[in-house]
């Protein structure tokens, strides 16, 4: 399997922590250079389309793109150590929280980010720094919030 990925963009680091908390080895990394548009070249839109990174292609020539997706797959094929669940009660609240951390609070990180961020000015255009500040104030709330409701979870 080929890894598609980006060392400092987000979503491609939940999958690598994934791999990691797995003890998943043996994947081809291939590090995209997404200031220079690597992803938007022909050859990595024909495996993903949206030019989104991660994406894993598997050794049938399939190519898997969205980071729960690979995730799951990867889940399925290596199964232990469990960490999407043992059973349906604990895969939804375990999916709910995910799912809360993605939209919540991973989304407003990139936005602040990539919106304050002068280095990522050719992947967002335009910019807009005040709404970048805007998001950064909004993911500290939330953040405060996912801390307090960790903290009464095992």
């Amino acid at each position: 399997m080929k890894l598609y990925t980006a060392h400092r963009a987000p979503s491609p680091r939940r999958v690598l922590m994934f791999l990691v908390e797995k003890n998943i080895t043996g994947i081809e990394m291939v590090n995209m250079d997404l200031n220079g548009g690597e992803h938007r070249q022909p050859e990595y839109l024909a495996k993903s389309p949206l030019a989104k990174v991660p994406a894993l292609e598997l050794h049938d020539g399939r190519v898997i793109t969205e980071t729960r997706a690979i995730c799951t797959l990867l889940e399925g094929r290596f199964p232990e150590p469990n960490l999407m669940g043992v059973d349906g009660d604990e895969r939804g609240f375990i999916e709910m929280a995910d799912r809360q951390v993605e939209l919540y609070l991973l989304g407003g990180i990139a936005n602040a980010i990539r919106h304050s961020h002068p280095g990522l000015a050719a992947l967002e255009k335009p910019q807009f720094p005040e709404f970048g500040r805007s998001q950064a104030e909004k993911v500290r709330e939330v953040a405060r919030g996912f801390d307090q409701r960790l903290q009464s979870q095992p």
